[in-house]
């Protein structure tokens, strides 16, 4: 085998390794009882980027709040929907201030302690990008992940081509 094809071939190998791995992380976490979710805007960039996904868990009990921890709250502008926005303070009446470090002021609506739905434990960056960008009516991303995945499992599929040397005693010419 030449070593353009061996290299194609681990190349191919490391892609579906680090996909594979991506995925791992991503579900992993659930045997905690930890939940991922999308980040769905860039209202969280730089930290969090559209696509990203963030592993969250539910606040244990006695759960204090501090100041620069990522949260998941409901999104009181979105009835339904949750915001993962950043703690930007406490206000007098001990309802969480938050915020989205893209953002240019906090969020219109304070949050109890005891709404908080989850709090930021691990990131998985991009995972999720090409399926937004599907459900945004732009298939080509998802549509190129794709066949880069198949086609790095069609090369690993398919068995080595070996060069066959002719000598005297194989026969004729």
């Amino acid at each position: 085998m030449r070593l353009s094809a061996i290299v194609l071939r681990l190349a191919a190998a490391a892609a579906l390794a680090g996909v594979g791995t991506l995925m791992v992380w991503s579900i992993l976490p659930a045997l905690w009882g930890w939940t991922p979710a999308v980040v769905a805007s860039g209202s969280m960039s730089p930290a969090l980027h559209r696509g990203d996904v963030a592993v969250t868990s539910a606040p244990p009990r006695g759960w204090q709040p501090a100041v620069g921890q990522v949260v998941v709250v409901p999104d009181q502008v979105h009835p339904g929907q949750t915001r993962i926005h950043r703690i930007a303070g406490v206000d007098e009446n001990g309802l969480l201030i938050t915020r989205g470090d893209a953002n240019g002021s906090d969020d219109t609506f304070r949050t109890a302690r005891t709404e908080v739905r989850g709090i930021g434990r691990l990131l998985i960056p991009g995972v999720a990008r090409a399926a937004l960008e599907l459900g945004a009516g732009h298939p080509a991303p998802f549509v190129g992940q794709s066949v880069a995945v198949l086609g790095a499992f069609a090369l690993l599929r398919r068995p080595a081509r070996r060069r066959h040397r002719r000598t005297l005693t194989s026969g004729p010419w």
